[in-house]
């Protein structure tokens, strides 16, 4: 009998997996990620050995973790051609050819026996949604996506690696196990019987961070194995940040966006490690090849943080600022610091008439579905590029969904040169809310 074990990764809305045969005692590994410590334990503690690696497709939003199995471990890298059967103990894979979310995406089909069991299927069908087919261009999606849709008709386990929070496949669930029978019957993809709803309907995606324009290339050549137990951040002194800065190295806040407001290094990016994509955000907003200091947080915050940017090929770690926001101070250094305010600032601001921009950081299907009147929309990361457009004579008052974004975009804002920044943390929601119910109160 099989079994799966699940390893999420929830800042890529991602999920890899062990599968294994604990009689035999061997296990492979599918869609790994790069940091494959989490894998080899588990089959120690199992008495497994990992003898296979595998991917469903050429990732764009992250660096496989094959090569640094098969160097721990021996773990052979089958690149297993459509209909071509690998055994791993009494169990066999069959590679199926499912193109969509890629032209040679492939899934894994698990058999006992002749009875297909489960099916591995990387991003061709997702809890609810397929995942993205554009990333090689619009003139693929149709035929590719439809080809998914027609090749998965068996009743069986599905395991997606795409989920919920993932670029690659926005309107999915947060799930990771589902099955074809219960997708046939609720996923939207598979209810549309036409053409043009469907491929209205897959090519009405968001967009994806900058970072994934060359992530199938770094995927195809690799990068410097990690090993097992890469070396945390090196701990800087204040002197040698502000020496990083000077020489054009990226510091990056790891803090909530509040505690980021109340002082912060001028000029860093503020991103926090909880609430949000971490790692997407950077890759989308600062070039792979600049060197990053993390700042704020905890030393276990910067050692997480630095794995999840690892995953998306962001090695250039110099390291992380020891002593946090005091030691910047007791170097002699200023902080920055923005004002905070919730949704009943902002709604008292607009009807008072306040003389300020404010200025709508969600993405453009957000922005089209309801906006705040008078409001300038900028997504997140346009604002480097347009940023010039705002005025500068009055405060800039900054929001987003639920308050993570704003906080990116503040930053942002204060590297272009405004000044009074404020970061409004609170969800979208509450002003939604707020224009019902004056909508319904009597006059």
């Amino acid at each position: 009998m099989f079994t799966v074990r699940l390893f999420p990764a929830p800042e890529l809305g991602n999920a890899s997996f062990l599968v294994a045969d604990p009689d035999a005692g061997v296990a492979a590994v599918i869609d790994p990620f790069r940091d494959v410590d989490g894998y080899l334990t588990h089959a120690e503690e199992h008495n497994l050995r990992v003898t296979l690696a595998l991917d469903t497709h050429l990732h764009n939003d992250f660096l496989s973790g094959s090569r640094e199995l098969a160097a721990l471990s021996g773990a052979e890298i089958d690149p297993l051609p459509p209909d071509v059967e690998v055994e791993l103990g009494g169990m066999t894979i069959r590679a199926l050819h499912t193109p969509g979310h890629t032209p040679d995406h492939k899934s894994y089909l698990i058999l006992e026996g002749d009875r297909p069991v489960a099916l591995f299927s990387g991003g061709a069908v997702m809890v609810g949604a397929i995942a993205r087919t554009d990333l090689f261009g619009p003139h693929l999606a149709m035929h590719l996506a439809l080809e998914a849709l027609r090749t998965l008709q068996v009743d069986i386990a599905v395991y997606p690696t795409h989920g919920g929070g993932s670029f690659c496949g926005i309107g999915g669930q947060n799930e990771h196990e589902t099955t074809l029978g219960r997708e046939r019957e609720t996923n939207p993809f598979f209810q549309a019987t036409e053409v043009m709803p469907f491929l209205a309907r897959a090519l009405d995606q968001h967009r994806y961070p900058a970072y994934y324009a060359d992530m199938a290339g770094i995927n195809r050549e690799g990068l410097p194995l990690l090993g097992r137990h890469p070396s945390p951040p090196a701990r800087l002194t204040a002197d040698e940040v502000a020496l990083l800065m000077e020489k054009g190295a990226a510091v990056v806040d790891v803090r909530p966006g509040v505690e980021y407001d109340r002082g912060h290094i001028p000029g860093s990016y503020s991103v926090g490690l909880d609430g949000g994509p971490f790692s997407a955000w950077v890759g989308w907003l600062v070039p792979r090849d600049r060197s990053l200091v993390l700042a704020g947080g905890t030393h276990a915050q910067h050692v997480e943080a630095q794995r999840q940017l690892h995953r998306i090929g962001f090695d250039a770690v110099a390291g992380a600022l020891a002593g946090g926001m005091d030691a910047w101070q007791s170097s002699g250094r200023k902080l920055s610091t923005f004002e905070t305010a919730d949704i009943e600032d902002l709604a008292g601001w607009i009807l008072s008439g306040e003389v300020m921009t404010v200025l709508d950081a969600r993405d453009d299907h957000e922005w089209a579905a309801g906006h705040a009147p008078g409001a300038v929309h900028m997504y997140v990361p346009d604002i480097p590029h347009h940023a010039a457009e705002i005025p500068r004579e009055a405060p800039v008052a900054v929001h987003c969904g639920v308050g993570y974004r704003a906080g990116i975009a503040a930053s942002l804002l204060e590297q272009a040169g405004l000044k009074r920044i404020i970061h409004v943390n609170a969800p979208y929601e509450d002003w939604a809310a707020r224009l019902h119910l004056a909508e319904t109160i009597p006059t």
